[in-house]
């Protein structure tokens, strides 16, 4: 998943899921391949699949309410902060409400929804990233092109284990325009 091989990784989660229909990690990565490919019914399905094995799986969660919410992103907003008041240190729910933000352009409110997320969880590096991207937004230059190196380190330290959504050179490119 994390080499952009969406094929092998969708016929490797899917063995996973054959030897282990509870494996939520085939599940997210089965949903996670699918928003890639512009099906969200299906990674709808995988996210609804994980929350009948947990209702309070936070990545789930999040994955749903940002699929539905993409009509009314207020209602959106609402569930994600109704989640947080029951699971206030779970970074996909601080995350998602963060990319929330960032759609409308609410970029000071998505800083901190991101910032929240990385202190929740500092080992993934698409916190991070996104972060960056809301500070570079808010024109906090230093600031963002730390961020993004930030990322870029935690991306390689954490490659084996943690796929990333972000372009490693497109990153490189923006840090060397951020430098003075």
């Amino acid at each position: 998943l994390q080499l952009g091989k969406l094929e092998e990784a969708h016929r490797d989660y899917s063995r996973l899921l054959k030897d282990d229909p509870r494996n939520v990690d085939a599940l997210l990565g089965l949903a996670s391949i699918a928003l890639r490919k512009d099906q969200p019914d299906q990674a709808l399905s995988y996210f609804q699949k994980i929350l009948e094995f947990d209702p309070n799986d936070a990545a789930a969660q999040a994955g749903i309410i940002n699929l539905r919410g993409q009509n009314d992103p207020a209602l959106a907003e609402s569930r994600l902060k109704t989640a947080l008041s029951s699971q206030p240190e779970s970074g996909p729910l601080h995350f998602a409400l963060g990319n929330l933000y960032a759609r409308q352009q609410r970029w000071s409110e998505a800083q901190q929804a991101y910032f929240k997320a990385y202190t929740c969880e500092g080992e993934n590096p698409d916190y991070l990233y996104n972060l960056a991207v809301s500070l570079d937004h808010l024109h906090q230059n230093k600031l963002a092109a730390q961020y993004y190196q930030m990322a870029l380190k935690t991306a390689e330290t954490n490659a084996a284990t943690r796929p990333v959504s972000f372009d490693r050179i497109q990153v490189r490119a923006r840090i060397a325009e951020l430098r003075p």
